[in-house]
């Protein structure tokens, strides 16, 4: 049998962070239009280290858009911009026409739940980017927003892996959290203070893509047990914690994760205008691999939350534009 062993390196400092917005120490704070070590350190020292439970359920960015957007425009309103395709969802049809309104408010928003849904933990930290981001050198560092396990999949990986060093699901130079809750997703963001634009640089997962080779490598081949981490491990348990634990999240992991980075910016840091990378930007700014990454994270999950193509993109990374070449982006201003 193959040892399928994955080595480990160095991670990211995180954070708890909360729900209760705190731009104005924030912008107080972060009085240059750089996200250097110190800002980026700053800025998460400003957010509550409480314990942040995320809910989601597939689909659920929809509401969460509406609603960030339902603050400034009414919903006739804005079923004439490009946010008005949300509501031919028939998930949201079916949610909106639960209220019995024909304009539900905010308020009536909240009313609404999904039919099956994941709790999560939300962590924040630190991504030193040498690699994989727009700006480099001093200025290159990232905030990461992660979307954590719950305590049920704590205890689960736990009794396999008492020591964290030997999770085979996870690498640990990724910007993944470092407590007990293993981390699902991460969105790393880089954002300007002076003109309010943020950049989502990438969302990414370790333990879905992992546990799922092994699981395609198990069925494959027909085996019953497997050597991870100098040890033997029956299958059935990777089996049964991909289709059982993992079952919801593999779902809807890329939308949960940009839906939580889109809150987070919105919420959190105050900032109303956001751009996602499009395949071409991503693979001409942020290099080291980055046109390897899956096409549809940066084609179809962006179209699905209403950014629109754009050929502007952040003041902070023009003059990397100007020597890349004609570049576009997504963008969304809610």
């Amino acid at each position: 049998m193959n040892d399928w062993r994955r080595p480990r390196g160095g991670a990211c400092l995180d954070i708890q962070i909360s729900h209760q917005s705190r731009t104005g120490e924030l912008c107080l704070r972060l009085a240059q239009n750089t996200m250097k070590q110190l800002e980026a350190e700053e800025l998460l020292s400003c957010l509550s280290r409480g314990r942040t439970l995320f809910t989601y359920g597939k689909d659920w960015y929809a509401v969460s858009l509406l609603k960030m957007a339902m603050r400034h425009s009414t919903l006739t309103q804005l079923k004439n911009t490009r946010l008005g395709n949300l509501l031919e969802k028939p998930r949201l049809r079916a949610w909106l026409g639960s209220l019995g309104k024909k304009l539900p408010t905010p308020a009536d928003l909240d009313l609404l739940w999904p039919e099956e849904t994941e709790t999560y933990r939300l962590t924040a930290g630190l991504f030193n980017g040498r690699i994989q981001t727009s700006r480099k050198g001093k200025d290159a560092w990232n905030i990461v927003l992660q979307i954590n396990l719950n305590e049920n999949d704590a205890r689960i990986i736990e009794r396999k892996f008492p020591e964290r060093s030997d999770d085979p699901f996870e690498y640990s130079w990724h910007p993944v959290h470092e407590g007990r809750h293993r981390t699902l997703a991460w969105a790393r963001i880089d954002l300007d203070w002076s003109c309010g634009e943020a950049l989502i640089e990438e969302i990414q997962n370790d333990r879905l893509r992992e546990v799922g080779d092994y699981v395609a490598r198990i069925r494959r081949q027909g085996l019953k047990t497997v050597r991870l981490n100098y040890q033997d491990l029956d299958a059935s348990f990777i089996l049964d914690y991909w289709d059982k634990r993992l079952r919801l999240s593999r779902q809807w992991w890329d939308e949960a994760i940009l839906s939580a980075a889109v809150g987070f910016i919105v919420n959190e840091l105050g900032i109303r205008c956001i751009y996602y990378h499009s395949p071409i930007s991503g693979a001409k700014l942020k290099g080291d691999g980055a046109a390897k990454a899956p096409t549809s994270l940066y084609t179809d999950l962006p179209k699905r939350f209403c950014f629109d193509k754009t050929d502007d993109m952040p003041a902070f990374v023009k003059r990397k534009r100007n020597q890349a070449g004609n570049l576009w982006m997504y963008r969304i201003c809610i």
